[in-house]
């Protein structure tokens, strides 16, 4: 006879069955959604990825209150998005980074992959230094998507450093065998 450890009432059965992610929004409908869930993802913990960047689109709505919420996230994409990338290679003895064009997938995913990594590095400059700050990354990460939207932070810096070094470098094309 197997043994039961323990059973849970009806109640809590039928709370645990309730938890559906999708809302009325359609939120999973949107691609930029499932981008940024997907790049928030880590060791398959997905409901605690999506719970989060939920937690980051509200802040942003209370934020902006006036444009629409999504047409805030494209605008901020948009404005990360790099044209270009650095790839090194030796040449001569030397490491050369050669700049290469991005196509539109990648640029999409980069710039995702900008704003998370700037809310990440403010989080920990910031780190419990002011109390009465918020301290959550779903805060830092709405701070970058809405300063990314009107065309100022840490992300867009990025995205120029890129495009300065790629300027610089532009003599190295010919040497591109990719």
């Amino acid at each position: 006879m197997s043994k039961i450890l323990y059973k849970y009432p009806d109640k809590q059965r039928s709370q645990k069955t309730k938890g559906n992610l999708v809302t009325d929004t359609g939120l999973k409908k949107n691609e930029l959604y499932t981008d940024f869930v997907q790049h928030l993802t880590k060791k398959g913990k997905k409901a605690k990825a999506e719970k989060l960047f939920r937690k980051t689109l509200h802040i942003v709505e209370q934020k902006t209150k006036n444009p629409p919420l999504f047409t805030v996230l494209e605008k901020a994409v948009k404005n990360v998005e790099p044209s270009f990338f650095l790839k090194k290679a030796r040449l001569g003895g030397a490491s050369q980074q050669i700049p290469a064009a991005l196509d539109k997938k990648k640029k999409k995913s980069t710039s995702i992959r900008f704003l998370i990594q700037s809310a990440a590095d403010k989080q920990k400059k910031v780190h419990r230094r002011e109390s009465h700050l918020p301290v959550t990354f779903a805060h830092f990460l709405a701070i970058e998507l809405h300063e990314a939207s009107q065309g100022v932070g840490s992300a867009l810096q990025k995205r120029d450093e890129i495009h300065k070094l790629a300027e610089l470098n532009r003599v190295l094309l010919t040497q591109r065998w990719w």
